[in-house]
């Protein structure tokens, strides 16, 4: 009777209980299930998919602990299951590469095993994956590939789940009209179902719908109604959101007392529950609404709060990759990836300004300085030897020439490395600066609007003169003049390729060559990210590359 009962609980994850107290009943379940066999799998799985909205961490313990067990009971379906709730954890964190790999690996393992369920839901979990990166086309394929596979199982709960996601994403593209449709309808199916998180996700996506709409009173409503379940159902990851949510909702309607009192909760929140992406939110916040108050200093302070959390998020994801990356070094083309994410965390974790650029110039000086003294004093003693006995000589300059090639290689590995950290250093700055740039910009607007006119006037020579610390193109020609020290031929032979190539197109295979996101590529070439992709678009036609090929690896394959 026990293990029946076991059983019906260590199968029971594809209904999410959500509270704390059924955490804890799984868990006093596992601390007394002394067997080791596929009814323990499935307890750590559900009990890791149970933690994700209460504790990210634990549910990526849990699943980790999961899929050892599964996979060392060669238990195909609890594998599946732990690469889900481990790719589920991942992306609360926002580590979204980490996440798909681990999602990813959960559906080709649904797909063999025939478990349309577990596949669907796959598809619902990589869908949210793209759509916090923005690549809104990809999310709703998956969203949509979801509910043809939920339908025919007639999962009207993991239905109304799906049609939030699409909600959301419909908001994000200001189809209000469609998305309002697709959320008032999850709405409704979750109130049937008694869902408590399903109802909590439906009011809180309708009321960011109407606060991007202007009508704030009644986002308030269902934002309000979102919080209230949340706090219900323990879920701290969207309490932190609602506070958020709310708060900037009241800092649109300038009510600045009541902005101020729900994003310190928020912050409270999401200190306590360890959610760096709201807290990057909730300080972004928190700087507008100094700067509405012309509290220039509070504005300043969180600014750097605010990129500080970002700077750590990157940090965090940058850190995950390598992890992962190393447990993949079998893979030869990894390797070189592997390197390059390295150095680009070690560039992080340093002050990328002026100072530690000399400070690297001077040292490199030194060292070649060291060598050629070497160099010299090395060639004396030759010279001496020589004098002595002329077959010692031979032989002695003999072994000089080797250690001299030794030695050049050597430099000039070193002087590669250099001009690359060089490259990358410049790179980040151009970047960081852009943001920088564009954020003091908008802060200059903000003000601007409720100062007085000789306040104004000098406000637009301010914004003048970041105008001009924005020029792209002198920006393009330093960046060009790294770029070719480690990339000599590079133009040259994309040029004999492609003779028709323009200027920004030559500027968009360079980024590509340095293997940039689309944001980053954005920030470097002064355009929105929708004019990036348009523009790699045309740049596949005049390659001429198939579908299926990727434009990237064309370009970085490129001498």
């Amino acid at each position: 009777m026990i293990r029946r009962l076991l059983y019906i609980l260590s199968i029971s994850w594809c209904l999410p209980l959500a509270a704390q107290n059924d955490v804890d009943s799984l868990k006093y379940i596992l601390d007394n299930y002394k067997s080791v066999d596929t009814v323990r799998v499935n307890l750590l799985n559900q009990i890791g998919y149970e933690y994700w909205i209460i504790d990210p961490l634990k549910s990526d313990e849990y699943g980790n602990q999961a899929l050892t067990l599964a996979r060392r009971l060669a238990f195909t379906p609890g594998e599946a299951f732990a690469h889900r709730v481990i790719g589920v954890a991942h992306w609360t964190r926002g580590n979204y590469e980490l996440g798909l790999i681990a999602l990813l690996k959960s559906l080709n393992l649904y797909k063999e095993l025939g478990d349309r369920l577990g596949e669907a839901n796959c598809n619902l979990n990589i869908g949210l994956i793209y759509s916090d990166q923005t690549n809104y086309d990809r999310a709703l394929g998956y969203f949509m590939e979801a509910i043809s596979l939920f339908e025919p199982l007639d999962r009207s709960d993991r239905i109304a789940t799906s049609y939030n996601k699409v909600g959301e994403l419909l908001t994000y593209q200001e189809k209000y009209t469609q998305a309002y449709d697709y959320l008032i309808k999850a709405l409704n199916i979750h109130q049937g179902n008694g869902f408590d998180y399903g109802i909590s996700e439906s009011n809180n996506r309708l009321g960011q719908l109407f606060i991007r709409q202007g009508e704030f009173d009644r986002g308030l409503v269902y934002l309000f109604n979102s919080l209230e379940i949340s706090k219900k159902i323990n879920d701290q990851e969207g309490i932190a959101r609602d506070y958020e949510n709310i708060g900037n909702a009241y800092l649109h309607k300038k009510n600045f007392s009541e902005a101020e009192k729900y994003l310190s909760q928020g912050e409270q929140t999401a200190k306590e529950f360890g959610s760096k992406r709201w807290l990057r939110d909730i300080y972004q916040d928190f700087k507008h609404l100094s700067l509405s108050r012309g509290q220039l200093q509070e504005a300043l302070r969180y600014s750097d709060l605010y990129m500080t959390m970002k700077d750590s998020l990157f940090n965090e994801q940058m850190a995950n990759r390598i992890a992962e990356l190393e447990k993949r070094s079998e893979i030869a083309v990894k390797e070189k990836e592997l390197e390059a994410i390295k150095q680009e965390r070690q560039l992080l974790e340093e002050k990328d300004n002026l100072n530690n650029t000399l400070n690297v110039v001077f040292v490199v000086a030194i060292l070649l300085l060291a060598i050629s003294a070497y160099l010299v004093i090395n060639r004396q003693r030759l010279k001496i030897r020589k004098d002595k006995d002329l077959f010692e000589s031979k032989q002695a300059l003999s072994k000089a020439e080797l250690a001299n090639s030794q030695l050049r290689q050597a430099e000039l590995r070193q002087e590669l490395e250099f001009k690359n950290k060089e490259l990358t250093s410049y790179t980040i700055n151009f970047i960081r600066k852009n943001e920088v740039m564009e954020e003091l910009k908008l802060s200059i607007q903000a003000i601007k609007a409720a100062a007085d006119s000789e306040t104004a006037n000098k406000l637009n020579k301010l914004s003048h003169t970041v105008d001009n610390a924005l020029d792209v193109d002198k920006d393009w020609e330093d960046f060009k003049l790294y770029f070719e020290n480690v990339h000599k031929d590079f133009f040259r032979n994309l040029k004999q390729k492609y003779p028709e190539l323009g200027n920004s197109e030559l500027k968009l295979c360079a980024l590509l060559k340095l293997n940039l996101n689309m944001k980053e590529t954005a920030a470097i070439m002064g355009i929105s990210p929708e004019s990036v992709k348009t523009a790699r678009y045309r740049l596949r036609k005049k390659m001429n590359l198939k579908k299926e090929d990727s434009l990237t690896d064309f370009v970085m394959s490129i001498s």
